[in-house]
């Protein structure tokens, strides 16, 4: 909500530091220009711009009344129609800050509308009595549209439309100028060029289909970290043309932004309680949104609920948008890995679902107030251009108040050159503010893409240690992309933590994917070998990369997807092996089958059970059949409610026993962190149950809310013993352990011996 003005020296000291930065302030505030475009044909959805995509170019004037009224004169905008793109006739008008036609549209002609296009040279005159030769006065008190009248904002327009003909990887200059004069309070004449602004044509392919790294993006990947302070201390730990405040009934007001855990001015948290109010009590300004965080969501479109002023809880940015086209996230980043696909994404929020202003002035509520389009009260919709480079390549469109979807996520991926590691990336604020473009950002994500690497045995392989047994591990690759095609297997002896590429045939090489449903997908299969007692700890993983010379350093992706060896004892070796075992659910009865092979003297298998996967009793037994392929099935006479863990106990006649692997069943499976390891010393080992095959995220913090240790590992369908290795050298004391999975969190305070 826009109702409080104030000079900002410092905006102005950095608008001119950031390069490309397309607005700018004369005559301490009282005039604020900005240059922007909107792709009209992703207004609604978001996405890249394409050939053959409509864009509105924009100027927007904000003249503000500090104090005394500010008063211009001969307003004019001057551009050109860019190289690559077509003028759509009848398109410049001049429209309000929320992009409603105030008038217009005007004829191409040089005639006595203040519009004119000649040979792809534009002017559009501004202002009262403006007209096709000079421009107009436009005064801050009395001029339409009116901001709460007391400012005018107003934007001149004209649409493109992009060539079909053009290619991706064309760019779109952006320039222009404007002129004016300032009458009052002093006299005074201003020419101001536009920096070149850059559109690049790209064919974006969506988020990372299979699996991302850990964001690279500062503060806290992106997702400003946690705590119990109502406002966090620190700044921003990237670039920001806004400035920081603290939240009240009346912050952040234009220009800044606040880091919260809740957007309640007073730590409010009932997100349904009255709005508007008079006076604000609970909300900012009376109107925004009550809501928390959105970092391991369990709803992602709804994010976490507001939490209490001392509840230790994830942190947000809430921005109140200026008049100008600001920078909200800018940093350059240097350890990108050549020639590998990146995900450029964040998750937003429209805040403001009654902050309009309609051109006469009127506030929502205010009697006479004309509601826009669609009945709609929210105001100026945030609308968010994403940048590489000085390159946009991405829009988020307009973002609508949206209570059934609060939270979008909007991004892309994009492929380094080969040779590139570093770049500079940006989001920035495309919407002129006042009377709206009130919005929150977290979960700014600069991501490694991967492919799905799932390996024939996880978490780990079972054997005997009263003799050796044969390990033959296999590892299938799946990507989106024909690209991920050098591999290589390495094994560690020391838990996980050193990892030694292995030598020999069939441990290295280049794999030839074929595409199946929808993905390119190949095999590596680790000749078998002979596994031992002393092999017992073991573990084996697969790295692949996009280039050999990616393989050989730390681009490399590697999901932490390993396979343990495991030697148990056994008493002996059975006369018998379990080939297959599997569970399934029928209305809520429990149907188990298993399969073994080379069975002699044995007596009965047991079938057990267990609610949490480490204390079983028998649910039944089982004959056995003593056959060289022998089938079984077992109906559990207890219904199921909620999950459960089995696992089959074969015993020889002389009461020597061997188990099975253990499966888990649910009516419903959820992501659920169990039996997770507390206190801790070298290691952590968690319990993981997982609704379907994916990625999980840990994340290790120390008291002081600094990263110790981050981890990666993909997980399958069900129970997941994952184990957090090489944590010896940390000291002893408070820790909290962050274990995400599609977008939802487990956090746990854990301590160190």
């Amino acid at each position: 909500m826009k109702k409080y003005l104030h000079v900002r020296f410092l905006i102005i000291y950095l608008l001119l530091l950031l390069s490309h930065q397309l607005a700018f302030s004369q005559g301490a505030n009282r005039v604020d220009i900005g240059k922007s475009f909107a792709n009209m044909s992703k207004l609604t959805t978001g996405g890249a711009f394409n050939p053959g995509d409509t864009i509105e170019i924009r100027v927007t004037f904000a003249v503000i009344r500090q104090g005394s009224y500010t008063a211009l004169d001969s307003v004019q905008v001057f551009d050109q129609v860019p190289a690559k793109t077509t003028y759509i006739p009848g398109s410049m008008r001049v429209a309000t800050n929320e992009g409603i036609t105030y008038k217009g549209p005007f004829t191409e002609a040089v005639d006595l509308d203040p519009g004119r296009n000649v040979a792809g040279n534009i002017i559009i005159n501004l202002g009262n009595k403006a007209n096709g030769t000079r421009g107009g006065r436009i005064r801050s008190d009395t001029s339409r549209p009116s901001f709460f009248n007391s400012h005018c904002i107003m934007m001149a327009c004209y649409k493109v439309r992009i060539n079909p003909t053009a290619s991706y990887g064309d760019t779109i200059t952006v320039g222009g100028s404007v002129r004016y004069k300032m009458v009052s309070p002093t006299i005074a004449s201003y020419s101001v060029s536009f920096p070149q602004y850059k559109i690049l044509l790209f064919a974006n392919s969506g988020y990372c289909p299979n699996g991302t790294d850990v964001s690279s993006a500062s503060d806290f990947g992106g997702t400003f970290g946690n705590g119990t302070a109502v406002n966090r201390v620190a700044p921003l730990g990237f670039a920001t043309t806004y400035i920081k405040q603290n939240i009240s009934t009346g912050q952040p007001q234009d220009y800044n932004y606040a880091i919260i855990k809740n957007s309640s001015a007073d730590s409010w948290t009932n997100p349904n309680s009255a709005m508007p109010e008079g006076p604000a009590l609970h909300r900012v300004f009376g109107f925004w949104d009550i809501a928390g965080d959105h970092t391991g969501s369990s709803n992602t479109a709804f994010g976490n609920a507001p939490p209490a002023a001392a509840q230790n809880s994830g942190y947000f940015v809430l921005i109140n948008a200026s008049y100008n086209t600001n920078v909200a996230y800018q940093e350059t980043l240097s350890n990108l890995c050549p020639n590998t696909y990146y995900e450029f994404s964040a998750w937003f929020r429209n805040v403001c679902p009654r902050c309009s202003c309609d051109s006469t002035g009127r506030g929502s509520g205010t009697t006479g107030f004309i509601r826009g389009p669609g009945n709609d009260s929210s105001g100026v919709k945030p609308n968010l251009n994403f940048e590489i480079d000085g390159l946009a390549y991405y829009t988020t469109g307009d973002m609508k108040y949206d209570r059934g979807v609060p939270w979008k996520k909007f991004g892309f991926t994009f492929l380094t050159r080969p040779g590139q590691t570093t770049a500079n990336f940006a989001i920035r604020n495309n919407s002129p503010g006042g009377g709206g473009n009130d919005w929150a950002i977290d979960d700014i994500k600069v991501s490694h893409c991967g492919p799905t690497l799932t390996m024939n045995y996880n978490p780990e392989v079972l054997g005997c240690k009263e003799g050796a047994f044969t390990v033959a591990l296999k590892d299938t690759i799946r990507f989106i992309y024909n690209s991920y095609v050098h591999f290589k297997w390495q094994k560690s002896n020391v838990g996980g933590t050193v990892w030694a590429n292995m030598t020999g045939p069939g441990t290295s090489g280049i794999g030839t994917p074929t595409l199946v449903n929808g993905l390119y997908q190949y095999v590596t299969v680790l000749p078998p070998f002979l596994a031992f007692a002393a092999d017992s700890g073991t573990y084996y993983r697969v790295i692949v990369a996009t280039t050999a010379a990616n393989l050989a350093n730390t681009c490399a992706y590697k999901d932490q997807n390993t396979t343990m060896i495991r030697a148990i004892t056994c008493g002996v070796i059975l006369n018998g092996n379990f080939i297959q075992f599997r569970g399934t659910l029928a209305g809520k009865k429990v149907y188990l089958t298993w399969s073994t092979a080379e069975e002699k003297n044995l007596s009965h298998y047991e079938i057990e059970k267990s609610s949490d996967g480490i204390n079983f009793s028998s649910s039944g037994r089982v004959n056995a059949r003593n056959m060289y392929e022998a089938y079984y099935n077992y109906t559990d006479p207890d219904e199921m409610n909620g999950h459960r863990f089995y696992r089959l106990k074969m015993i020889q006649q002389d009461d020597k026993f061997k188990y099975s692997n253990i499966i888990e069943l649910s009516t419903a499976l959820s992501f659920e962190v169990n039996n997770i390891q507390n206190p801790f010393a070298d290691n952590i080992y968690a319990d993981i149950t997982i609704p379907e095959a994916g990625i999980i995220n840990i994340n290790l913090y120390n008291d002081k809310g600094q990263k110790v240790k981050v981890f990666s590992q993909p997980v399958n369908k069900g129970l997941n013993k994952i184990p957090v290795t090489e944590l010896g050298n940390l000291s002893t004391g408070i820790y909290f352990i962050a274990i995400e999975y599609k977008n939802q969190v487990h956090r746990s305070k854990l301590v160190k011996h």
